[in-house]
């Protein structure tokens, strides 16, 4: 009966601990004062001796139980740097960023209370005993409990707290302080954690060998790694025994520092807290079970706890090729994205994976074994931005594949790093920091991203992004083209998988769109644009009569495509009259142009000289960004028809 008793009081207390009633009289304390003067009806375990064994057998199988022999410490002491910049998703603009999560280096046995002492004026801070803090809700067949982690809100002085399924010991703070803050604990098992720079490697693993303790901790400043220790010690014995984590996680801190934080412009003692890197570390887990996948993004990011996830956390091998590294940096990459101003919906599983090149780029891996999709992916994107027509790179079929779209559409992002840098990713990120509004929808994420990398590269990229597809503003383009020299080479046929091509020369050749009236077997439309200017290069219009109702006469209109497919810079129009047919030749025209061959705008009237000279009109503005000029004819010397040499745009 008394254990009844004593496990409905401890029902009682979880109950109110997870609905934080204290300000309706239960002894719960939330960490802040309360002055509700209301008055407890209930009481905090604090029976030390007892061990609530009712959820055993499921914590033996996940996350496992921690042997009696183990020590259990008694007012033992912690001391915890709280003095953070909290770094929110929201100020970053990124998918998910770190928390400020305090590992203590204790782990609590299933089931067995832990007594935790917080100095007195600390208030704000939660204690959670538990790493796994994936909920499984709904899945089916489950192979854990759906939550096997514990949160308690800490109070000065003393606090107790137990889980069920036991768990790594951590203090959550909702703010800063400025001082380190010393707490003391009770009941907890030391967890035989590694500490960069503070653990030697020898003394980890006589540490793992000796201890009982079924999870640790991997530590270095920028990222923390949870892993089974049946794992660490299965790998003693292996062709790679995990007796270096030294090595590994210095590699994992450059890994975070130089290839994530520092690739985003983040830094830590940034002036603008927007470009300060987050203050707590990334972190990673390994599960027997996930909510989504065989691993998923998150705080903290989650791996099957299965000989690949584990390698791709300890192997040196591994983080020194960026082989078998695809998932871990792809999952850390999920949390970095910035869908809310640069990264469009198409791109959910491709930015993401820029991090893995990056990290390859520094290290010098071979790109081809990042992943298996890549070596094929990159060049069926690069005939698909090298092939003619009208493009979607959004919704094209050809840039959809099932298995290679992701890596198909990296393409272009990675041709502009090895081309002008990798840092543009760093100016992209940081101008989307710093951007005065976020972006909805796709094309206004287009727009941001063509118009950073313009002015990171100084460089008018619209015709890059044309031969992609990537659909930008007309506005955006002028407003851009103003500024900068328009790209000369086709940056798009370059490969990063073997260092060639994209060197060939961009030409925009003029093309005749339409021409409002043509002779049948007297001269060609082509002719106005062979760049020719001789007897038997000609177009000439329907020969026509004064009576005939065909639609002869003028006005006629001639459109020209620039050959582009975005809007570029025009700066006139040269004319060459019919060199041998006087009668023919073209009086007075006026000129207008247009980025959609729908709404056009007057440029500005001529009167062609009534000679064979070659004319050029250049446009009184200035140059003009457009796609199509149309010559409007608006007389000639002979009433029904007309003929011209040429009739050609002059680019800049």
């Amino acid at each position: 009966m008394k254990f009844n008793q004593l496990t409905k009081i401890f029902g009682l207390s979880l109950l109110v601990a997870f609905t934080a009633c204290k300000k309706y009289g239960y002894e719960v304390p939330d960490g802040y004062p309360d002055n509700s003067q209301n008055v407890a009806e209930g009481t905090i375990d604090t029976n030390m001796k007892l061990i609530d064994k009712s959820m055993y057998a499921k914590a033996r199988v996940f996350p496992g139980l921690v042997d009696q022999s183990e020590p259990r410490v008694k007012d033992a002491q912690f001391t915890l740097d709280l003095n953070f910049t909290d770094q929110t998703a929201q100020n970053l603009r990124i998918s998910v960023a770190p928390s400020p999560q305090y590992s203590t280096g204790y782990y609590a046995a299933p089931g067995e209370l832990i007594k935790l002492v917080v100095p007195a004026g600390v208030d704000g801070l939660t204690v959670q005993i538990g790493a796994h803090t994936d909920n499984l809700a709904g899945k089916f067949p489950l192979l854990r409990d759906p939550v096997i982690y514990n949160r308690k809100k800490l109070v000065s002085g003393v606090n107790y707290i137990r889980n069920l399924y036991g768990g790594h010991i951590y203090i959550l703070a909702t703010f800063a302080y400025a001082n380190p803050v010393t707490f003391t604990i009770t009941g907890a098992v030391v967890s035989p954690d590694f500490i960069l720079g503070q653990t030697s490697d020898v003394d980890w693993v006589a540490k793992v060998k000796a201890s009982q303790v079924p999870w640790l901790e991997l530590r270095a400043k920028s990222v923390i790694f949870t892993i089974p220790r049946d794992k660490v010690i299965a790998t003693f014995n292996s062709s790679e025994p995990f007796t270096n984590p030294t090595a590994v996680f210095t590699r994992w801190n450059d890994v975070f520092d130089l290839d994530y934080n520092a690739w985003m412009g983040l830094s830590d003692n940034a002036a603008d807290i927007r470009d300060r890197s987050p203050q707590s570390q990334w972190r990673g887990i390994l599960d027997i079970q996930l909510s989504l996948g065989y691993g998923h993004s998150g705080f903290p990011f989650v791996g099957l706890n299965d000989s690949y996830w584990f390698a791709s956390f300890t192997s040196l091998n591994s983080i020194t090729t960026s082989s078998g590294q695809w998932g871990t940096y792809h999952e850390f990459g999920h949390n970095c994205q910035q869908p809310n101003v640069w990264s469009w919906s198409t791109l959910g599983e491709t930015t993401n994976n820029l991090f893995s090149f990056k990290v390859a780029n520094r290290i010098g891996a071979n790109y081809n074994i990042l992943h298996p999709a890549v070596s094929s992916g990159f060049p069926k994107a690069i005939a698909y931005a090298s092939g003619t027509g009208t493009k979607n790179f959004d919704t094209d079929a050809a840039m959809n594949t099932v298995d290679e779209a992701p890596f198909m559409k990296m393409t272009p992002f990675v041709q502009i790093f090895e081309k002008y840098g990798y840092g543009a990713m760093t100016y992209l990120y940081t101008e989307a920091r710093h951007a005065d509004r976020l972006n909805t929808n796709d094309v206004t994420k287009h727009n941001f991203v063509y118009e950073k990398l313009s002015d990171y590269t100084k460089t008018d990229l619209s015709p890059f992004f044309g031969a992609w597809g990537i659909l930008i503003s007309d506005a955006v383009v002028a407003k851009v083209n103003a500024k900068y020299p328009l790209l000369k080479t086709a940056l798009w046929t370059y490969n990063p998988l073997n260092k060639t091509g994209g060197t060939g020369t961009i030409t925009y050749n003029t093309t005749v769109v339409s021409v409002s009236s043509v002779q049948s077997g007297d001269g060609t439309t082509a002719a106005l644009v062979d760049g020719v200017v001789s007897a038997a290069s000609y177009w000439h219009s329907n020969y026509g009569t004064a009576t005939s109702t065909n639609t002869l006469g003028y006005p006629i209109n001639i459109v020209l495509g620039t050959g582009s497919p975005v809007p570029i810079a025009v700066k006139g129009v040269t004319f060459a009259q019919r060199q041998n047919n006087s009668g023919g030749y073209v009086k007075d025209v006026e000129i207008f142009t247009s980025t959609d061959n729908v709404n056009y705008v007057s440029v500005g009237t001529t009167t062609l000289p009534q000679n064979t000279s070659v004319y050029n009109f250049n446009f009184p503005g200035g140059n003009v960004s457009a796609k199509f000029v149309k010559v409007v004819i608006k007389s000639g010397v002979s009433s029904v028809y007309a003929n011209l040499s040429e009739c050609n745009l002059i680019k800049p």
